[in-house]
């Protein structure tokens, strides 16, 4: 069997950044910049004041103060929006609004704070240094610069950016489209109440949320029944997308039948098993260019194996450099016994106490137990040459939950220490 760090290092090396659309700026909000956003012109585009008040020569009012105020004609009142209309001349002054442009011949703006009086005289009750309260032109962005580089992950203040520069659509790269094949004669839908040996097909909106969460479009096609014809037809189908993710049938049983389908539709096999738990009969390789990943059917396994290398792949493909899950260091906080060889996948709590992080297996961790990982902040990495965590140990834990999405700066807030 490949070891866990292998399997991810083959995953990437077959999966690239998708092509690039251009979309509307208002539907970019979280996709990858595929292109260098540069500036045509200067931001602020001129010369304007951060204050209420009144745009002066600074040598007029130099010896301003409130005992002995400098008094001076006002020429016009410019509000933002309007370009100021007079010269600022000597023993003159320009009542300006914030935002509103310098008049020329003007170099500084006193708040209105520090002046009395209004209508055509303004005194002046204190000195103003050369360009106080005057934001300049080009103070923001600078013609031709670059604003933006291609790789980032948009926000809603690169929107902003964006939308100074009059641009309405921008070129990010592609979202990947994901098939969701669940197998199974046991499964029935989330409307149908199971019955006898029966269960709800879970797995497949878990996984339709962790590739949202991801970035990614998914599709939750039909169920396939356990015969080879229903896999064949299913997973044809599930050719239209750019990635693939079977769940179930990966394994050596009789009805384990999409392991052979996809060798029998040419599927080239990097690797069958990996020397982890829960989620050893991970199946991964490529069916032409798409990327094929055959999850276990337990759901626990399905969604672990989704985050530590599904996850990734589509990140990747997203455009996105940074792949992996954010981490934490935590102490245990009881013994936890670990399957010897194998690196194994805890789910747990994770609490803050004093400056530390404590992490506490969420109970029962089957991989059957889907309350076990719906319960938990990471996944702690026990490692494969230990037998046993020993309380008080400390461990790598992969984070979970708002982590996924891309906050990683909550989860440091939350459990990185200090």
């Amino acid at each position: 069997m490949i070891s866990v760090d292998d399997a991810l290092q083959q995953v990437l090396t077959v999966v690239h950044p998708l092509g690039v659309e251009r979309v509307a700026l208002p539907d970019a909000l979280g996709r990858v910049l595929a292109q260098e956003i540069g500036s045509p012109r200067d931001i602020p585009g001129f010369d304007n004041s951060a204050m209420d008040g009144y745009a002066v020569r600074s040598a007029d009012v130099a010896s301003a103060s409130e005992s002995h105020p400098v008094r001076l004609r006002v020429t016009e009142t410019v509000p933002a929006g309007k370009m100021p209309e007079c010269e600022v001349k000597a023993g003159e002054a320009a009542r300006t609004m914030t935002g509103a442009p310098i008049a020329q011949g003007a170099d500084a703006v006193v708040p209105v704070e520090r002046t009395r009086g209004s209508g055509d005289t303004v005194e002046i009750l204190a000195p103003a240094e050369r360009h106080a309260f005057v934001r300049p032109r080009g103070e923001d962005v600078r013609q031709g610069e670059v604003v933006i580089e291609p790789g980032r992950v948009l926000g809603p203040a690169d929107l902003g950016m964006i939308a100074s520069l009059n641009r309405s659509m921008v070129g990010v790269y592609r979202r990947p489209r994901v098939a969701i094949v669940a197998t199974g004669d046991e499964l029935v839908d989330i409307d149908e109440s199971p019955s006898g040996a029966q269960v709800v097909n879970s797995s497949a909106y878990a996984l339709y949320g962790a590739i949202r969460e991801a970035g990614g479009d998914g599709a939750i096609l039909r169920v396939a029944r356990d015969t080879p014809a229903q896999v064949r037809e299913r997973i044809t189908e599930a050719m239209a997308f750019d990635v693939i993710l079977t769940t179930g049938g990966v394994s050596v049983g009789q009805f384990d039948h999409v392991k052979t389908v996809l060798d029998d539709l040419g599927m080239k096999t990097l690797f069958h098993g990996v020397a982890q738990k829960p989620g050893r009969p991970l199946k991964f390789g490529t069916l032409g260019d798409r990327p094929v990943f055959g999850l276990p059917g337990n759901p626990v396994s399905t969604l672990v194996c989704f985050y530590l290398y599904a996850r990734p792949a589509l990140l990747r493909m997203s455009g996105r450099r940074e792949v992996g899950l954010p981490r934490s260091s935590a102490r245990v906080t009881t013994d936890i016994k670990l399957a010897k060889g194998l690196t194994e996948f805890v789910r747990v709590k994770l609490e803050r106490r004093d400056d530390d992080v404590f992490a506490t297996s969420t109970g029962n961790q089957g991989s059957g137990i889907f309350s076990s990982i719906a319960r938990a902040d990471g996944l702690l990495i026990g490692p494969a040459e230990a037998d046993i965590l020993r309380k008080g140990d400390r461990a790598q834990v992969l984070l979970l939950g708002a982590a996924t999405a891309g906050d990683e700066a909550f989860f440091e807030r939350r459990f990185q220490r200090n």
